[in-house]
């Protein structure tokens, strides 16, 4: 069974906060690294599968958003590289 994760950035003004919730929704240890080669290890290797991911971008402040992208690029290139993931950007 496909498991529903969203992972809703909406609250978010750092981006430390970006990577805790992707860590705790993800249900990722404490030793996760907040940056995006972790973020891929995680992805291809940590992760409970079957799993559709859903990302809610928006956050407090604008200027995360190019790191939100750079995140975003991570979670679909997992997706089309494992297919056990798939991600929606709502």
């Amino acid at each position: 069974m496909k498991k529903v994760i969203t992972l809703d950035f909406t609250e978010c003004c750092y981006l430390g906060e970006v990577y805790e919730v992707i860590r705790r929704e993800l249900e990722l240890p404490e030793w996760f690294g907040a940056n995006p080669d972790a973020l891929w290890d995680a992805l291809t290797g940590i992760v409970h599968t079957p799993a559709e991911i859903r990302i809610l971008p928006q956050a407090r402040r604008s200027e995360l958003l190019p790191e939100i992208e750079e995140i975003i690029a991570v979670f679909q290139e997992a997706a089309q590289t494992y297919r056990e993931i798939s991600v929606t950007v709502l």
